[in-house]
């Protein structure tokens, strides 16, 4: 019996959207899966729904939620690197979320 299937909606910047589907139509892959995929690898730690953690288990989750970013940092750094100039918008908006992804990382990393 399969798995039950569930929809999930995203609302994202139309020039995201061309650049996220033209990646997938270059490499062979759908949307579909490839989102599927993202939602396996970066699901909530069920850890940190749970109450009375000790230190030791919240500071792995947390180390594991900062090497998930990390890794979404250098797709969206390479992305952004790999933007030609004429697509001035697109870099702009690469270049806020690579700022963005660095400040979070930067600030679970002073957490812990």
């Amino acid at each position: 019996m399969p798995d039950a299937m569930t929809q999930v909606k995203f609302t994202i910047e139309s020039d995201i959207v061309s650049a996220f589907k033209s990646r997938c139509a270059a490499v062979g892959v759908s949307m579909a899966s490839e989102v599927r995929e993202f939602m396996k690898v970066c699901q909530p730690v069920k850890a940190l729904k749970a109450g009375g953690l000790t230190r030791p288990t919240r500071r792995k989750a947390v180390t594991e939620i900062i090497g998930t970013l990390n890794g979404i940092l250098d797709s969206e750094t390479t992305y952004r690197d790999n933007i030609p100039e004429m697509f001035a918008q697109r870099h702009k908006a690469a270049d806020n979320a690579c700022d963005r992804l660095s400040e979070a990382i930067s600030c679970l990393e002073d957490a812990f």
